[in-house]
């Protein structure tokens, strides 16, 4: 994938827009609060505890459904847009790809009655979201170059593939990719504390609930480097696998995440002697942290991930669902503009609940990546 550079990143968080969320990680920030409306009784003091979540206040206060994911995407594209100096009028020729939710937490923690087929209780619908953010962001991309994915984390795997093949196609001059979703909502919160996956005063080793929309550009290399474009780092390689055990099923033993990130090292092999930056989606879960481990072991042998720098964007940010892969990008092509990144590759792993598993490598165009403030 040689010749596909990021030109472009967008962010809404709740640690803000990209370069102050980015560097507010960096530094150990976050603004986890109480969310008053939710919570659980606490059996030693008998009384409701409220639990704690990454809410991007006041940007999402009082909107639900689509609209709250409308609000999110739309202020992370005038992020971008900022960012990359690109005016809406010049992405007629873009390609827009969009993740969102799957229906896998909800077809297992929700009823079936009352609830559509195929769409996550607590979640956007898709098509018209993907259209909503065109309008409301100004952007004149043709419907026939809007594309979904219902991928949960791993989705953007899928993106940045498809994407590619439009770029060397040359079917596109550059294709817009990202991610929206929310976990704040009553009902996925209700989902999400009977699946004991929310962390609670009783359930201690859940995750906090985080609502977030990433976006970064894909162009090649030669033609954004004739516009003068901001180019900071140039993706590698991408894998996508999957594996049998889902979160639900039984213990992960890391085999498909392992493979997803072993595939994008087997591209560097031969280029970098040290360790990787690895960025992935751990979040609190025990079976996600159970994955986490067991993937570096069947790493061990590697020399790149021997002693990895390892960054979790949801100590930062919460659990952010289909936006982690493009937040965990917009961190590590800042981390290469900073020059904090410490190695010239950056290892992006996410891991979906439903089995499949995602991988990205960057390398950065910077001369120095080990230090920088």
């Amino acid at each position: 994938m040689n010749g596909i550079v990021v030109t472009g990143l967008g962010l809404a968080s709740s640690l803000d827009e990209v370069v102050t969320a980015c560097a507010a990680a960096r530094a150990g920030i976050n603004r986890a609060r109480e969310i008053p409306a939710f919570g659980a009784i606490d059996d030693d003091v008998i009384e409701f505890v409220p639990i704690a979540g990454h809410e991007c206040h006041p940007l999402t206060e009082g909107f639900q459904g689509d609209a709250r994911l409308i609000r999110l995407g739309t202020a992370a594209l005038r992020d971008l847009l900022t960012y990359s100096g690109l005016q809406s009028d010049d992405l007629s020729r873009t390609a827009f790809f969009l993740n969102v939710g799957s229906s896998f937490l909800s077809s297992v923690g929700e009823p079936s009655e009352g609830s559509p087929e195929g769409m996550p209780v607590g979640r956007g619908s898709s098509t018209p979201l993907v259209d909503a953010l065109c309008l409301f962001g100004a952007l004149p991309i043709p419907k026939e170059l809007r594309f979904v994915l219902r991928g949960d984390h791993h989705g953007i795997a899928t993106a940045v593939h498809e994407a590619c093949e439009l770029l060397k196609r040359r079917v596109v001059e550059r294709c817009l990719i990202g991610g929206v979703d929310s976990f704040l909502e009553r009902k996925t919160l209700e989902m999400l504390a009977r699946l004991r996956l929310l962390k609670t005063v009783g359930n201690p080793v859940g995750f906090m609930p985080g609502e977030a929309a990433a976006f970064f550009f894909l162009e090649r290399a030669v033609p954004a480097r004739q516009r003068g474009a901001r180019i900071e780092a140039e993706l590698v390689a991408t894998s996508l696998t999957t594996e049998e055990p889902h979160r639900f099923s039984g213990p992960s033993h890391g085999s498909g995440l392992a493979a997803a990130m072993r595939n994008v090292l087997e591209d560097v092999r031969e280029k970098q002697s040290g360790s990787a930056l690895v960025i992935h989606n751990h979040n609190g879960d025990p079976w996600r942290a159970m994955e986490w481990g067991t993937a570096l072991v069947r790493l061990a042998g590697v020399e790149m991930m021997r002693e990895p720098r390892a960054w979790f964007p949801p100590a930062s940010f919460g659990e952010t669902g289909a936006a982690t892969g493009p937040l965990a990008v917009c961190m590590a092509v800042r981390a290469f503009a900073r020059r904090y990144a410490g190695s010239p590759y950056a290892l992006i792993g996410m891991s979906s609940y439903a089995g499949t598993k995602g991988a990205l490598m960057l390398r950065a165009l910077t001369r120095d990546v080990s230090q920088g403030h």
